[in-house]
């Protein structure tokens, strides 16, 4: 579940989860979406590839990310009362307000 806060054990929020599903490959990044923004390498938002960080503008500031899987999906803890979950990014709303795309790699 959504958990404000959260880098796993009970829950994650987006920065957290990102930092656990790189952790896991070995590789160490910022926690919070500002830092890791400012961290990342940033590519062409065009053709994200997996493993990409999206960055999204949410009332006016970036404060959103999800990791890339492929075929315009992302993987994202998106809010309170949510659960990690698959988002597109056909869906008009993600689409919007794409930011960035970046990655550590």
């Amino acid at each position: 579940p959504y958990r404000w806060g959260g880098n796993g054990g009970p829950g994650f929020d987006c920065s957290g989860l990102i930092q656990y599903a790189y952790g896991k490959v070995g590789i160490a990044v910022p926690r919070t979406v500002a830092r890791l923004r400012h961290a990342a390498s940033m590519v062409s938002p065009d053709r994200p590839r997996p493993g990409d960080l999206l960055f999204f503008r949410i009332s006016g500031e970036v404060s959103h990310v999800g990791l890339y899987v492929g075929r315009d999906r992302f993987i994202h803890a998106p809010s309170r009362g949510k659960r990690v979950s698959i988002a597109s990014l056909e869906n008009p709303f993600w689409e919007r307000h794409l930011a960035a795309v970046g990655n550590f790699f």
